[in-house]
């Protein structure tokens, strides 16, 4: 099992907008991909004051499932982001093994 973990730093006048674009757009997406949304979660620390830092686990079967939705619809929805808000909400991935 994979945790497919996106973060996203988020310019605080735009959190509400973002949480229901993740909500409404990412979420269903990646369950219609077959991953798991294990958790949407607040980074409790976040080095810029002017910004607030949003986790979203996505539980997948292994790497394969990983790289088809990144290459794919996840893809696409990080263009749809970056078109939408720019630099205002940056996302990096990492990729966990569950043990």
């Amino acid at each position: 099992m994979i945790i497919h973990n996106i973060t996203y730093c988020v310019d605080r006048p735009l959190v509400p907008a973002f949480l229901e674009w993740v909500r409404t757009e990412v979420v269903p997406q990646a369950e219609s991909e077959g991953l798991e949304v294990q958790a949407l979660a607040r980074v409790m620390s976040t080095p810029d004051p002017d910004s607030e830092s949003y986790a979203l686990q996505l539980l997948a079967q292994g790497l394969a499932d990983v790289r088809r939705w990144t290459r794919g619809p996840g893809a696409a929805l990080a263009a749809a982001a970056a078109a939408r808000w720019g630099q205002r909400v940056l996302p990096f991935a990492t990729n966990l093994q569950v043990l």
